[in-house]
């Protein structure tokens, strides 16, 4: 059984964080979209229905 990869971990973590995360307004999820290959390069692209849910996702993501 191979170890988790720092990355992989660092995804499922994220997307963790947001998995009870909905727009009050339209009851929608965050998308994420991740690219990069390890910690250093990873970026995440995210697409929220509003401008609501994407400062409720990122305020979730940061820990506040």
């Amino acid at each position: 059984m191979r170890a988790a990869l720092p990355v992989d971990q660092f995804k499922r973590e994220t997307l963790r964080k947001l998995q009870d995360v909905r727009c009050p307004d339209h009851h929608q999820s965050p998308r994420l979209n991740f690219r990069g290959q390890s910690l250093r390069d990873v970026t995440i692209q995210m697409k929220t229905c509003c401008a609501k849910l994407a400062a409720l996702a990122n305020r979730r993501i940061a820990g506040l």
